[in-house]
């Protein structure tokens, strides 16, 4: 019996080791989820972006596996538990209705369909830091006094971006006063303009006309000359995003449009407050080079901003607010990020190296057993092989002869014990090589 463990123990060891090597130990791929959105503290509802993902090394890909569980707990107030249906991409928004002001953090915890937690933890943001944030664009650019007549020129919603056509307003001034009847000359580089022809100011000095960039970096000159010749000039830059969406207005909400082919736009609709709601936009191309999309927005407080980017979080620099509200004065962007609430990855990740260092440390008891138990069965034959062979000579030879030919294999025992030992030694230090 010894003798067949002593063959099999080290081919089962190598087994072992094998499979913990190509199968047990293993990298899996790592799912997790993070947690976008505004405000948290004094909202009564929160408004949140989940982006679920699977990491395989340095490579992030979507993640969907049917619906999503959301548990949510605020102090003196009933949990909530909201199904999401399955996301888009790995993708989703949901609304947590908490009915009342929210104080403090709240606990969250997100589950896939087969209730794996894909995210957990409390997460708390003040308007004040959220706000801070934001990156306002448009307003009044006022030009140098090179008459009596003093211009000004702005974007009518905050900024422009390449290859839509908005409003440019002109505001004509004398000593502080609106002027009204100047006639406006209106030329642009790097841009095309609207019907300028007979433009004139009105009874608050102002005068609008349609812009449409061609270029990053247009200019505009407009001159005005009044009746009683006195007359100014402006020749300005004029403020253009690069990459960004457009956002205007359309029948069954707001249209989002691009340049450039694009297959989606992520956007959240935003107060100066905090988040109200967000979501993703499929686009279709135009059949002219661009692509546009359609957004359907609940109804939503006054003033609020449509932030739209190409990014989930909108964290980049084409990410623009566009206003919501129509206004007599220009209006600025809003253009705010959503804010890095919980982060589901370091844990999923803490998760996998601690499932792999069992793998390791299982590995190598299994190891050391092994060898203690090849020892003890190779000494146990040896000493057993030496008993017989003893007994077998001293049926027909006296004792003192019997001690000089028995053989004596300390030294040989010893240096396969230590084969051995080199053996097992040899497969630890792949299995600490490959766990690396």
């Amino acid at each position: 019996m010894s003798r067949a463990w002593s063959l099999a123990l080290p081919v089962l060891t190598v087994l072992v080791v094998t499979y913990a090597l190509l199968v047990a130990g293993v990298p899996r791929k790592i799912i997790g989820a993070r947690v976008y959105g505004g405000p948290t503290e004094g909202a009564a509802q929160l408004s949140l972006r989940i982006e679920a993902v699977s990491r395989d090394g340095e490579r992030e890909t979507p993640f969907s596996a049917g619906p999503l569980a959301v548990h949510a707990q605020v102090a003196a107030a009933p949990p909530l538990d909201i199904s999401l249906p399955s996301s888009v991409g790995g993708v989703a928004d949901v609304v947590l209705p908490f009915g009342a002001a929210v104080h403090g953090p709240v606990q969250l915890e997100l589950r896939d369909a087969f209730g794996a937690l894909l995210v957990g933890g409390a997460f708390s943001l003040d308007a004040a830091h959220w706000a801070a944030r934001a990156r306002r664009r448009g307003g009044w650019v006022r030009g140098r006094a090179t008459g009596a007549l003093v211009l000004s020129v702005a974007a009518e919603r905050g900024t422009f971006v390449v290859g839509s056509m908005g409003g440019l307003l002109v505001r004509v001034e004398r000593a502080g006063s609106p002027v009204v009847g100047a006639r406006l000359t209106v030329s642009a580089e790097g841009a095309r303009l609207g019907d300028a022809a007979d433009l004139r100011t009105d009874q608050r000095g102002g005068a609008r006309l349609l812009f449409e960039p061609s270029e990053l970096n247009p200019t505009v000159r407009v001159e005005a000359h009044m009746d009683d010749g006195q007359s100014g000039l402006i020749d300005s830059g004029v403020s253009v995003v690069p990459g960004g969406f457009f956002v205007l207005p359309s029948p069954i909400g707001f249209r989002v449009e691009s340049a450039v082919p694009r297959a989606q736009a992520f956007y959240s609709l935003v107060t100066e407050r905090g988040r109200v709601a967000g979501g993703v936009v499929p686009l279709s191309a135009t059949g002219r080079g661009g692509s546009q999309g359609a957004v359907e927005l609940p109804a939503w407080p006054h003033p609020a901003w449509l932030v739209v980017s190409s990014d989930l979080d909108l964290h980049s620099d084409a990410a623009i607010g566009w206003p919501l509200d129509a206004s007599s004065e220009p209006a600025q962007t809003f253009d705010v990020p959503d804010q890095l609430l919980l982060d589901g990855l370091p844990a999923a990740f803490a998760r996998e190296q601690a499932r792999r260092s069992r793998v390791r440390w299982l590995s190598a008891a299994f190891i050391a057993l092994a060898f203690a138990l090849s020892v003890v069965l190779l000494v146990v034959r040896v000493r057993a092989a030496d008993r017989q062979l003893t007994q077998h000579l001293g049926e027909g030879l006296d004792p003192e002869l019997v001690a000089r030919v028995a053989p004596r294999r300390l030294l040989s025992l010893l240096v396969a014990l230590l084969a051995i030992g080199l053996g097992f030694i040899a497969l630890g230090l792949i299995v600490a090589a490959r766990s690396r």
